[in-house]
């Protein structure tokens, strides 16, 4: 069955450099893919590729049955939403205005901002717990602060893709938490396809409800982390010895480290 966002082939990299290898990948419509690997492994990369902030140099990425890079950009924004690693904001914009800008792609000459747009923003502030920032100079902000700003105006986009490159960067665990619990809630009451690089194993087996495991440019593993999370994987994937028991609190894998003192002694 054919998925909205999919890629069949795909190699992507930064001047002669390859970081993505032949890879072929189809989200599952209305799952929460959390994506992970090793620095390095080309998440980012693949996260880029399905943006289309990166062109791959072969094979293609599918956004409802269409290449993607044949659409135009601001059609391409109002399907597929974007959290991206880094962004500069411009200097003393306000924070509603800031995330006013994910409306963008809907307005045009015939349809300038609606009572609609002034909906979706306020809700995208109230979600992400901003709104008592709404007046706020950005830069006045901390990192977390921030960090959950440039989710608020991802979201204003309203469309029913989303794509998140380290979307707790900067934030403590109650806040990476409330993210994340927001990214399973646009998707179990929205519908909402939701695609995610995270560092964080055990966050990512908790929330995800799809899995993509890689190395090297390359997906070693696909599929519900109950499942494909092993210890074999784990030190396949990160090079890191560990049990897998499971979480008390959820029901799902996590993974503990296993405690080697002599692997590196203190000299």
């Amino acid at each position: 069955m054919t998925q909205r966002l999919e890629t069949e082939h795909i190699a992507l990299g930064y001047d002669s450099r390859k970081i993505v290898h032949d890879l072929t990948l189809a989200i599952p419509d209305g799952s929460f893919t959390a994506i992970v690997g090793a620095n390095g492994s080309g998440k980012s990369t693949l996260l880029r590729g399905l943006a289309r902030l990166l062109k791959p140099s072969a094979g293609t990425v599918l956004l409802d049955g269409k290449a993607i890079h044949d659409y135009p950009a601001k059609e391409v924004a109002r399907r597929l939403g974007l959290l991206p690693q880094s962004q500069t904001a411009p200097e003393a914009i306000s924070v509603t205005d800031l995330v006013a800008r994910g409306r963008y792609p809907h307005q045009s000459l015939l349809r300038q901002w609606s009572p609609a747009d002034q909906e979706a923003v306020t809700t995208a502030l109230k979600l992400t717990g901003t709104d008592d920032l709404a007046t706020r100079s950005f830069d006045e902000l901390s990192g977390g602060q921030r960090q959950r700003v440039w989710l608020a105006m991802a979201l204003a986009q309203e469309t029913d893709i989303l794509l998140l490159d380290e979307p707790t960067t900067y934030l403590d665990i109650a806040h990476q938490i409330e993210v994340l619990d927001l990214c399973a809630r646009l998707r179990a009451e929205r519908g909402s396809t939701l695609v995610a690089v995270l560092h964080d194993l055990n966050l990512a087996a908790r929330y995800a409800t799809h899995l993509v495991a890689m190395k090297d440019g390359a997906i070693v593993a696909e599929g519900e982390p109950g499942v494909i999370i092993t210890a074999e994987l784990i030190e396949d994937v990160f090079g890191l010895p560990c049990r897998i028991i499971t979480d008390p609190e959820s029901n799902t894998p996590l993974v503990i480290p296993r405690h080697h003192p002599e692997r590196n002694p203190v000299p």
